[in-house]
């Protein structure tokens, strides 16, 4: 039988759960510090809420780039990546002109601070960040996505899909509306992103996936054939219903298991 340990860390004004299988027990304490330190230091990092973080600072001008943490410019070169293989769907510059990574940010974050977990010597483990998924081992996890027109935290409430990670899939991000409302802007019109109630990518890197639910989130159609070149898979939330009900696709090889 699996021993799962389970708890919840709070970073980036969010909670992130986390859950380790069959970890030795003498380190998990340890690895979860260690993981929730990282997480504490990108949010002083890259936070745009906090006028001391490196990125406001920078963006004030009080101080360049060398004389940040190299993530920094790790993070705003991989926004410049991502905008140009996206086709300008992801793009970390607003309409008002503010660098803005936070499109990324958050599974860049989790991806760097979950190499923490190793040392709990889990046989599995799984972070789960407000919509974003990243798990590590053999272990098939099933995963449901929220309904987009639920705010606040989802738990209890119906899903509008499960998908299976594990395998093939070891990463699931999703970029909407329903959190934070109008947060997400399109690149070519500089407005508010309205193609779709909700967007969801699977595949095998977290950071990756968050670039590309944001890109298409913000982007439209155009940018989800590019994701599936990618050997990435999508679940769009198209719009709703008069009768309260939504519409949805899925790529061909969408790891649903409803």
């Amino acid at each position: 039988m699996t021993d799962t340990f389970r708890t919840t860390v709070h970073a980036m004004a969010m909670p992130f759960v986390v859950e380790l299988d069959d970890a030795d027990p003498a380190e998990i304490d340890g690895a979860l510090a260690q993981f929730h330190a990282g997480l504490v230091w990108a949010d002083e990092v890259f936070s745009l809420w906090k006028e001391d973080s490196y990125l406001s600072g920078y963006l004030r001008g009080d101080l360049v780039l060398e004389e940040a943490p190299h993530e920094l410019r790790e993070v705003l070169e991989a926004c410049e990546w991502y905008r140009e293989a996206t086709g300008g769907g992801f793009d970390a510059r607003r309409k008002d002109g503010v660098l803005d990574p936070t499109g990324l940010v958050k599974g860049w974050a989790v991806t760097r601070a979950s190499r923490h977990l190793r040392a709990a010597r889990a046989a599995d483990w799984m972070v789960g960040a407000s919509g974003d998924v990243l798990v590590a081992g053999n272990r098939p996890r099933r995963i449901g996505i929220a309904d987009p027109r639920v705010t606040g935290d989802p738990t209890g409430t119906p899903v509008v899909d499960v998908v299976e990670l594990g395998g093939a899939f070891t990463a699931l991000a999703t970029s909407g509306g329903a959190q934070v409302v109008d947060h997400i802007w399109d690149p070519v019109t500089g407005e508010t992103a309205r193609h779709y109630m909700q967007v969801s990518v699977a595949g095998r890197d977290l950071t990756e996936c968050d670039a590309w639910a944001t890109a298409i989130a913000g982007g439209g159609p155009r940018v989800v054939a590019a994701a599936l070149e990618r050997d990435l898979e999508v679940l769009l939330i198209t719009g709703g219903r008069f009768d309260g009900t939504y519409d949805a696709q899925s790529s061909p090889g969408w790891p649903s298991v409803r």
